[in-house]
């Protein structure tokens, strides 16, 4: 078997990997968080919708048109369910993994492309992009083949290669605005590439640059227009200390210890690629340290740069597996196999739930024991109105500070009071937790034991008309 037979066979079996983890059980879980949000924006995208220009609903969309694009396609050709409007997406994210493959190969060893192929694979972060109505894995699909064909520039057909890049570059910024640092990372990397074997930057490499930077130059402009103020007020911005240690949940612990260890193997050795891919690993931890500070931060944003922890990680079991090899053979391909498999826990563990709590069963709870008069409140009332069928009327927002007060004043109005509450493995605040003992009995807690530290529940308590409980601050003069 020649060289072009051996690649041909490693993409396709990559490519069903990648392919049965991300469509597996895809229509089982329920849209969660911020899918329900991109439901509407994509509407307001192709289907003119009709909503105020400064809203986000409307502003988000028109600066990522490209991010929502697979999306319409999805619904369109496959439905609006949820596996109908995640097809397009998880199919974005199994191809990813093979794209990366082909385009590392060459420029790293087949092994360490293998094998970063296959920690790519097997990520639960990117099986959780790949199996949401969100535009993660449409971003960072032309991030991490913008930064792998980037990682091509020093060898042969470079010019090439830094079209190649340049254009997935700036198609990641159509995805998603943060990526507009894509392609700075790439000509910076490129520069430390070349500078690695004391070789210049050849001119037409800057030329491709200085035409795909004024490229731009009009993109960003227009994203300004629509950004500015971007999520001001919100307060659900992750903190600096917050962000850095999401980098390792990203990865993975293994994973992670793995990206480690291959840094400080990589120093060992000046070589283009290893200081591509340091630079690389660097910006990314570096955008993970300071978007908090300017922008209101979730660690999905900089998730597009983390093609670069896995690339050193594989760096580093490969150089180890070449270690074990002349000795023995088989602990060499022993090493491989249980080094890309050391998130197994946290992969099993996201089927158990699809990485999200499960409003569908507790709206449906809700529904079924609705009564006249009756009122709902929770976190998420936008999902709860989806899957309840907008039958159970008034369902009020419920801030997440002072929900003490809150809940205290909704019950205080009359009638049964339902309360809807995601609950995740810190759990509820005390006061809270104090306040719906004291005045609640819950009816339903949605959630399955994961393997991994993680939880998601959905719980669902019900407030009666009339409360006479001493400890409860709601009084009544009569029992429900």
């Amino acid at each position: 078997m020649n060289d072009g037979q051996k690649t041909f066979l490693a993409a396709v079996l990559l490519l069903l990997l990648a392919s049965a983890l991300r469509f597996y059980d895809l229509g089982k879980w329920p849209y969660a968080g911020d899918e329900f949000a991109t439901l509407v924006e994509e509407r307001v995208l192709f289907d003119g919708q009709v909503v105020p220009h400064e809203s986000p609903v409307y502003r988000l969309p028109h600066a990522i048109p490209l991010g929502y694009l697979p999306i319409h396609v999805s619904h369109t050709l496959f439905g609006e369910s949820e596996r109908g409007t995640r097809v397009v997406v998880a199919l974005l994210g199994s191809l990813t993994v093979v794209l990366v493959f082909l385009l590392l190969n060459g420029a790293l060893s087949r092994t360490t492309a293998v094998v970063t192929a296959l920690l790519l694979a097997l990520m639960p972060m990117h099986i959780l992009f790949s199996q949401m109505t969100r535009f993660y894995i449409t971003a960072s699909m032309f991030s991490f083949l913008a930064l792998s064909a980037g990682a091509r520039i020093p060898g042969p057909h470079g010019t090439r290669y830094a079209v190649l890049g340049c254009c997935f570059a700036l198609l990641a910024a159509l995805s998603h605005s943060v990526l507009l640092l894509v392609l700075p990372l790439v000509v910076v990397a490129t520069y430390g590439a070349f500078r690695a074997e004391g070789r210049p930057v050849p001119r037409v490499i800057w030329l491709v640059f200085g035409v795909a930077a004024a490229a731009t130059v009009p993109l960003i402009l227009y994203l300004r227009s629509l950004l500015q103020d971007w999520n001001q007020g919100e307060t659900w911005g992750y903190s600096v200390p917050h962000a850095s240690l999401a980098l390792i949940g990203q990865l993975g612990w293994a994973t992670a210890c793995l990206t480690a260890v291959g840094t400080l193997l990589m120093l060992r050795e000046r070589t283009a690629q290893n200081w591509y891919w340091l630079i690389c690993l660097g910006a990314w931890v570096i955008v993970s340290m300071l978007l908090p500070m300017v922008i209101i931060y979730h660690p999905a944003y900089a998730f597009s740069f983390a093609l670069s922890a896995v690339i050193v990680a594989a760096y580093a079991i490969t150089y180890i597996s070449d270690l074990l090899k002349p000795h023995n053979w088989l602990a060499a391909y022993a090493w491989i196999g249980l080094s890309c498999l050391g998130d197994l826990p946290s992969l099993f563990s996201h089927y158990v739930d699809g990485t999200r709590t499960n409003m569908r069963d507790a709206a449906a709870y809700v529904r079924a024991h609705w009564q006249p008069g009756d009122r709902v409140t929770g976190y998420a009332m936008g999902a709860f109105d989806y899957y309840s069928g907008r039958c159970c009327k008034p369902a009020i927002p419920l801030p997440e500070t002072k929900e003490v007060p809150n809940l205290t004043r909704l019950a205080s109005g009359g009638g049964r009071l339902w309360v809807v509450l995601e609950e995740k493995r810190p759990g509820l605040d005390t006061a809270l937790q104090a306040w719906l003992f004291a005045c609640s009995v819950q009816k339903l807690s949605v959630g399955r034991r994961r393997l991994d530290w993680l939880q998601f529940k959905e719980d669902v308590y019900l407030v009666p008309a009339q409360v006479i409980d001493n400890e409860c601050p709601v009084r009544r003069d009569s029992p429900g």
